[in-house]
C-alpha cells in the first residue's frame, strides 16, 4: 500500500511540470484539427486560444494586481482545468470550444511563468518540488498523452482535453500542499492599470487575430491588413525603444537573449510544423516535431550539465549562445532537421532555466515579477518572429508575383507548387541564418561585457 502511495505521490508532483511545458502546444494542435478552412466558426477555437496564449501575459502585466506569483498559479490552474472540462463538452455543443480555447489560452500564457516563480520561491526555503527521480514519472506520463495524439479526431481531443483535466486537478492538489504557501486574494488592488502593457496586449491580439482569420479562412485581405499593421506597430516599437535603451535596467544581453529565445520557439512550433508538415506530410508531425521537441525538454538538464563539464573554463552564458548556433547550423540541412529540432529544443529549455534563475536573482526587479518579465520579453520574441516570418513570406511571394494566396497556402500546409516549395526553402535559410546572427551579436555583446567587468576589476586594484 505504501508503494502505491508513493507511485500516486510522485505522479501528482510532476503534474505542474507537464502542464508548464507543455500546454502551450498541446491545445495549438488539438484546435487546429478542428478548422476545416471555409467556416468562421470552425477556425475560432484555434485563433482564440492562439491569441490569448500569445498575449495573454501582457494583460497580465496590464493589470498590476497585488497578487502573488502563487496566486496567480492557482488562477491558471483553475481557469485551465475548467477550460478543458468544457473542451470535452465540445464534441456535443461546438461552442464550448470557443470558451475552452479562451480559459485554455490564458492558463498557457500565465501558468508557465508563474509556476517557475512558485519553484525558485519554493527552492529557497529547502523544498524541491521536483527531483531527477521523478523523471520516469514524466516521460510515461507524456508517452501516454503521445499515443492519444495520434488517435483519429474523434477519439483524440476529448480523450487529451479528458487527460489534461486529471493534470490540472492533480496540480492543483500539488501546489496547494506546497510548505509556505497559502492562497490570500485579500490584498488585491485593481485600480492600477499600465497603458503601455495593455497597449502592447491589444495591437498584438488584433494583428494576430487578422493573421491567424486570414491564415485559415484564406483571405488575403485579412493578411494584408495584419501585415501593414505588423510593419507601422514595427517602426513605433523601434522608435520607442530607441529612445528607452538608455533607462534599461537590465544589461543588453540580458535583455536580448529570452527575446532570442522566443523567437526560436516560435520558429520551432510555427514554422517547423508547416515544413514537416509539407515536406513529408502532416502525419509526420509527431514523430519529426513533436516528439523530437518533448524529449529536447525532458533531456536539457543532463544535457547542459555534460556541456559545462566539457567546457568547464568557459562562461555559462557563451556556452548556452554557441549550443544555440550549432543546433540552428544543423537545421539548414534537411536530412537532419529532426535532429536539429531535438537540440534547438535541448537549448531552448536549457537556456529558459538558465534565464529564469538570472531573472529571479535580479533584484533590480520586483521578486514575483523578475521571472514574468523574462516570459512577457520571451513572447514579445516569439509574436516578433511570426509576424516577420509572414511577413517574409509575403515580400517574397510578391517578389516572384505570385498571388497573395499562395502564403496562406503555404502556412496551412495546402500546397504542391514547386514554387510555393522553393520559398518556404528560401524562408528557412534566411530565418536560420537571422537567428544565427542573432546569436551571434549577443554572443558578441556578452563578450564585450565581461571584458568591461575584467577592466573596471583591474582598475579597482
Amino acid at each position: 500500500m505504501s508503494k502505491l502511495k508513493e507511485l500516486a505521490r510522485n505522479c501528482l508532483q510532476v503534474a505542474p511540470f507537464i502542464l508548464s511545458n507543455t500546454i502551450i502546444f498541446i491545445p495549438y494542435f488539438l484546435f487546429l484539427s478542428l478548422s476545416d478552412g471555409t467556416t468562421m466558426e470552425r477556425i475560432l477555437p484555434f485563433v482564440l486560444f492562439y491569441t490569448f496564449r500569445m498575449t495573454g501575459i501582457f494583460l497580465l502585466k496590464s493589470f498590476k494586481l497585488a497578487l502573488t506569483s502563487f496566486n496567480i498559479l492557482i488562477i491558471s490552474i483553475l481557469i485551465g482545468g475548467i477550460g478543458c472540462l468544457v473542451g470535452v463538452m465540445g464534441q456535443f455543443y461546438f461552442p464550448a470550444y470557443l470558451f475552452s480555447a479562451v480559459l485554455l489560452g490564458l492558463s498557457a500564457s500565465w501558468l508557465p511563468a508563474a509556476n517557475t516563480t512558485v519553484n525558485y520561491h519554493e527552492k529557497q526555503q529547502g523544498y524541491f518540488p521536483l527531483t531527477g527521480r521523478k523523471y520516469l514519472f514524466i516521460l510515461l506520463i507524456l508517452g501516454g498523452v503521445i499515443a492519444s495524439l495520434t488517435m483519429t479526431r474523434e477519439l483524440r481531443i476529448p480523450l487529451v482535453l479528458g487527460e489534461y483535466v486529471l493534470l490540472y486537478v492533480a496540480a492543483y492538489h500539488t501546489v496547494t500542499h506546497y510548505p509556505d504557501y497559502e492562497i490570500d486574494f485579500n490584498e488585491v488592488n485593481q485600480k492600477v492599470v499600465s497603458v503601455k502593457e495593455f497597449f502592447l496586449f491589444l495591437s498584438f491580439f488584433v494583428l494576430l487575430l487578422f493573421i491567424r482569420s486570414a491564415r485559415l479562412l484564406f483571405n488575403p485581405q485579412l493578411l494584408d491588413i495584419g501585415i501593414v499593421g505588423f510593419s507601422v506597430l514595427f517602426l513605433i516599437s523601434a522608435w520607442y525603444l530607441n529612445r528607452q535603451r538608455k533607462t534599461w535596467k537590465l544589461p543588453l544581453w540580458l535583455n536580448l537573449l529570452p527575446f532570442a529565445v522566443g523567437m526560436c520557439m516560435n520558429f520551432l512550433l510555427l514554422f517547423g510544423t508547416f515544413y514537416v508538415s509539407l515536406r513529408l506530410g502532416a502525419d509526420q508531425l509527431v514523430l519529426n516535431l513533436y516528439l523530437p521537441y518533448l524529449l529536447g525538454i525532458v533531456g536539457s538538464a543532463v544535457f547542459i550539465k555534460f556541456l559545462y563539464r566539457l567546457f568547464p573554463e568557459v562562461d555559462p552564458k557563451i556556452v548556452q549562445l554557441s549550443a544555440f548556433i550549432v543546433s540552428l547550423f544543423f537545421l539548414l540541412f534537411r536530412p537532419l532537421f529532426p535532429a536539429g529540432i531535438f537540440l534547438l529544443s535541448l537549448c531552448i529549455s536549457a537556456t529558459g532555466n538558465f534565464l529564469n534563475q538570472l531573472y529571479y536573482q535580479e533584484k533590480l526587479l520586483p521578486q514575483d515579477q523578475r521571472i514574468i518579465t523574462k516570459y512577457s520579453i520571451q513572447t514579445k520574441g516569439s509574436v516578433t518572429h511570426q509576424l516577420l516570418l509572414m511577413s517574409v513570406l509575403w515580400l517574397l511571394v510578391e517578389q516572384e508575383n505570385l498571388p497573395v494566396k499562395t502564403v496562406l497556402q503555404i502556412t496551412a500546409h495546402r500546397t504542391n507548387n514547386p514554387a510555393a516549395i522553393q520559398l518556404v526553402e528560401q524562408v528557412h535559410i534566411i530565418s536560420v541564418a537571422g537567428l544565427i546572427l542573432f546569436f551571434s551579436f549577443i554572443l558578441h555583446e556578452v563578450v564585450k561585457t565581461t571584458k568591461n567587468q575584467v577592466y573596471k576589476e583591474n582598475d579597482l586594484k
